[in-house]
């Protein structure tokens, strides 16, 4: 496939050039930027693949733009040139008129047609997002212990009390049917045993809560923002008025 102007350049480590804006036999030139655009003249050399309308570089985006390609490289007007296919395994050449120089005048600019301009300047900010994950934990146990208790319990018992008094009186009839009279009385006694007998209580309670115990962590990474420059071509035909708080 022939290179076709628009065709986006990439740098090997992936970064994005710039568009083609030409191309010839000797090198393809790449815009870059949008407000002050920039041409860079690269040469065929430094060109890996082509792929899709993407054209790979055989070195970084950054030394790319250190090697002073920025510089148009001398041609001269009417030779005929050849524009390059560029595809993985080979080259290909196809014979076409040479393309002119591109001169200062023939950068793409961007024209104020109304009294004002607004350019965008775009920052990057961090946020921060939660995950909640476990990290231990307590385990409750309740084990059976046996123990020795000793429980003092008041029992009654009966005693046989024996009181003898003197008696100074005659007999009374109730008395006579008893007079001379073998007698024997059973008098039982009594006493309390103790049995042991146990019954379950509530002794204790272990009340067991999860609290939430905040606490603040501090983050870093590394943001990018847009920088815009406005050059004056005559000392004192531009006013700055900056105003970050004033939204579009």
């Amino acid at each position: 496939m022939t290179v076709a102007e628009g065709d986006e350049v990439y740098g090997s480590d992936g970064d994005k050039l710039g568009k083609v804006v030409a191309a010839n036999n000797e090198y393809i030139v790449v815009e870059k930027g949008w407000f002050f655009p920039t041409d860079y003249y690269i040469p065929l050399s430094a060109v890996s693949t082509y792929d899709d309308g993407k054209i790979y570089l055989n070195v970084e985006k950054d030394v790319a733009l250190n090697q002073g390609w920025d510089q148009q490289p001398t041609f001269v007007e009417g030779e005929t040139v050849t524009t390059t296919a560029v595809t993985d395994t080979a080259y290909v050449d196809e014979t076409v008129p040479a393309a002119p120089a591109r001169t200062a005048g023939d950068v793409d600019t961007t024209t104020m047609t109304d009294d004002t301009l607004t350019v965008q300047a775009f920052e990057e900010e961090l946020t921060a997002t939660k995950t909640k994950r476990e990290v231990g934990g307590a385990r409750i146990e309740k084990n059976v212990v046996s123990e020795e208790r000793v429980l003092e319990v008041p029992v009654t018992e009966e005693r046989l009390k024996v009181v003898r008094r003197t008696v100074d009186r005659d007999v009374t009839a109730a008395d006579a049917n008893n007079a001379f009279e073998e007698v024997i009385v059973d008098v039982p006694l009594s006493v309390e045993d103790v049995q042991v007998d146990k019954r379950v209580r509530v002794g204790e309670e272990v009340v067991i809560q999860k609290e939430d115990v905040q606490r603040t962590e501090q983050v870093r990474g590394t943001v990018r923002r847009e920088d815009i420059t406005v050059t004056e071509a005559a000392e004192g035909a531009v006013v700055n008025d900056r105003d970050r708080n004033v939204n579009p």
